[in-house]
């Protein structure tokens, strides 16, 4: 267990943890499977893969104040092998923002959706790269669920228990 534990920090464990196990059972689905989307979500799955992979980078550029990287294209999918790279940068990094946000600074963020320039402080803008990941995570697991694919295990208690955060002590 954790001694001393920074809760942003596992929150973005969290979402990476979820995006690994949600790119694994995503990435043994046919091209069809792929194709599949129903109405209320983003798009389809692979479609929406894209759309959170390339979010997470967005999200850490704004964070750091670096240029925000060309989106990645969802059509032709990109394939997994890129889709993972893309994700595994953005986890990194937004793992790396998460443990230097409690400096009292704030970012200036310039976006598209909503389109405007805003200051805000720089947790905030992490708290939104959460709600985009698991939002979209979850409208995967929903089509998933409609296909007949079962859905991974993407909640906290999972993580708590795959990372080691919770200890038995029901014999003491």
């Amino acid at each position: 267990m954790v001694a001393s534990m920074h809760l942003l920090v596992e929150f973005f464990k969290h979402n990476t943890m979820m995006n690994d196990r949600l790119l694994d059972v995503c990435g043994r689905l046919s091209d069809e499977q792929l194709g599949s989307t129903i109405e209320g979500t983003y798009g389809t799955i692979g479609a929406t893969l894209v759309h959170v992979a390339g979010g997470q980078e967005s999200y850490a550029a704004r964070f750091f104040g670096s240029e925000r990287p060309e989106r990645l294209a969802a059509d032709p999918f990109p394939g997994f092998d890129v889709l993972g790279e893309h994700f595994t940068r953005g986890n990194a990094r937004l793992e790396q923002a998460a443990s230097e946000a409690a400096t009292e600074s704030y970012v200036e963020v310039e976006g598209d959706d909503p389109v405007g320039k805003w200051r805000m402080h720089r947790s905030l803008l992490l708290l939104q790269a959460i709600n985009h990941g698991t939002e979209h995570r979850s409208q995967i697991a929903t089509i998933l669920t409609q296909i007949g694919v079962m859905a991974p295990e993407m909640d906290g208690w999972t993580f708590f228990f795959d990372a080691g955060h919770m200890i038995d002590i029901s014999e003491e």
